[in-house]
């Protein structure tokens, strides 16, 4: 039997990032996997963290899982974990992935659900001492599905599982798994009322001279997308999510995983977004805009279409719509997705 050996670094420029990715797409992980996203959070991290933590299992040389984490000074910003009775993350806390991935998950290269389960339970553990090592009070998984086999291995090693937030998607696949073809196949799916104002919307943008455009992402465009979006998160209280310059040097360092969308009339932005793209989905990341109505029609109802459309013609089977706006969200046939978070036992 081959000796499993778990290493954890503070750099993606330190692990075998060609393995590393091989192991998130075995796992169909989303782009906040990627070596890309990892190295642009790393070098622009949105939000302060202390250290970043990357935990590889290997057998033979084979990289069989990954987790990328983070030594924070506040393991709670938003007060999900509170909101919970989990008031230990408050302090220094080692957390995966990070509040800007809704979907954490341990990518593992295993389909033996038994042997599945022993590597993740090797990663939790091999987290558990690391957070000792880095005199964290907690250390633990954010924002991880309901019904990941994540949460059961925690629950066996006695760690606290409790759900903390929703988010939301858009599948663009039918039952029996094929993609959507057109726009329209897609707006057949929402409701009557929905589907009509969708459609008025749209003629009434045309009418007023309004253009649509995905375009790759430019640094002097990139502060009006940031400038819009802080003015949307404020209505959450959640405009520091997205500082000045580090949002642009974020974005400008993901490549070809990042997409600007916009909304446009004459020389005014209505309405920008950025979405990021993996092999299965599209990813509503960041946006915002500037009037809620114009001319009788919302900008923010053409940039949803527009990402939408962008995401099937790219044969997209998802739309990941992120946490919050749940209205908006269900009215554009978004499924609720139970997020949990895992922690280590108080005291561990």
């Amino acid at each position: 039997m081959s000796t499993r050996h778990i290493t954890v670094t503070d750099s993606i420029d330190d692990v075998d990032t060609v393995q590393w990715a091989q192991v998130a797409a075995a796992d169909t992980a989303p782009v906040h996997y990627t070596p890309a996203y990892l190295r642009a959070y790393q070098t622009s991290p949105l939000s302060p963290f202390l250290a970043a933590r990357y935990v590889t299992v290997a057998e033979a040389g084979r990289t069989l899982a990954v987790l990328p984490c983070y030594l924070q000074q506040q393991g709670d910003p938003y007060g999900f974990l509170r909101g919970v009775g989990i008031e230990e993350a408050d302090g220094p806390a080692l957390l995966g992935h990070n509040w800007y991935c809704y979907d954490t998950r341990v990518p593992v290269r295993a389909t033996v659900p038994a042997r599945r389960d022993r590597i993740i339970g090797a990663v939790l553990d091999a987290l558990r001492e690391q957070a000792a090592a880095d005199g964290a009070r907690t250390a633990g998984l954010v924002s991880v599905p309901e019904a990941d086999p994540v949460l059961d291995v925690a629950r066996d090693k006695g760690w606290r599982v409790a759900p903390i937030v929703t988010r939301f998607q858009l599948p663009l696949h039918s039952a029996a798994g094929d993609v959507f073809d057109s726009y329209d196949a897609y707006l057949a799916t929402l409701g009557a009322r929905t589907r009509r104002t969708i459609r008025q919307y749209l003629r009434r943008a045309a009418d007023a001279g309004v253009t649509t455009a995905v375009e790759a992402p430019r640094p002097d465009f990139l502060g009006t997308v940031g400038d819009l979006t802080r003015r949307t998160a404020a209505k959450y209280d959640s405009a520091g999510m997205y500082p000045e310059h580090a949002f642009t040097d974020f974005v400008m360092a993901l490549g070809d995983n990042a997409r600007v969308v916009r909304v446009d009339r004459g020389g005014q932005t209505l309405a920008a977004a950025i979405v990021l793209l993996d092999d299965e989905r599209l990813h509503m990341w960041a946006g915002g805009t500037s009037h809620a109505t114009v001319d009788g029609f919302s900008p923010n109802y053409l940039l949803w279409a527009t990402e939408i459309r962008t995401a099937i013609e790219g044969r997209k089977r998802w739309v990941e719509g992120g946490r919050s706006n749940q209205p908006m969200k269900t009215r554009h046939g978004m499924k609720p997705l139970r997020l949990y978070a895992c922690v280590t036992p108080s005291g561990a």
